[in-house]
């Protein structure tokens, strides 16, 4: 696969791994529901501040492709996966880092008519299941205002690291470890 660039894109492995609940590896076709995605809770954000819809357009694409370059610097192995509904629509999206010891969720995302339903659940506890075949830490970290905090503390995640702006959690087999 090729990015926007012309360049392979380094957020799509040529070589497979046990399934990530309902997913598959995202393509380059696969940018627009990127976008989405991520423009949808950002759009809101920014209506928050009262900012024009076309100033907050052009805004959340400028942040997309921050958020993106940022990814492919800091996270360069990391899988892109398209989370699917029940239905088999697409639904969210799980950034995913896989190293030996560790797994690092980059970025997990659901779109907002698709929330509640179970699908950041089973892709995480899919997540965990693998590292504990593994013998590997999952981590993550989330903002301390985010609802989705509830649901990693709920699957046994831990905070070892707390600001004001960011927890680091961790999940390990072994909660003693």
């Amino acid at each position: 696969m090729q990015n926007v660039s012309g360049h392979a894109d380094p957020f799509i492995r040529k070589d497979t791994w046990p399934e990530i609940a309902s997913s598959q590896l995202a393509t380059t076709d696969d940018h627009p529901f990127l976008f989405r995605l991520f423009a949808e809770d950002r759009k809101v954000e920014l209506e928050r501040c009262r900012i024009p819809a076309a100033a907050a357009e052009k805004l959340v694409e400028l942040q997309y492709r921050g958020q993106r370059q940022t990814y492919l610097q800091r996270y360069p192995g990391a899988e892109n996966l398209i989370l699917f509904s029940e239905g088999g629509k697409p639904a969210g999206r799980l950034l995913l880092d896989r190293q030996t010891n560790r797994w690092r969720i980059v970025d997990i995302a659901v779109l907002t008519e698709h929330r509640r339903g179970g699908i950041a659940t089973r892709a995480i506890r899919a997540c965990q299941s693998s590292c504990r075949t593994l013998r590997a830490r999952l981590e993550l970290q989330v903002n301390p205002t985010n609802p989705a905090r509830t649901l990693y503390e709920r699957l046994g995640f831990r905070v070892v690291t707390a600001t004001d702006v960011s927890l680091e959690m961790v999940w390990t087999a072994d909660p003693e470890s």
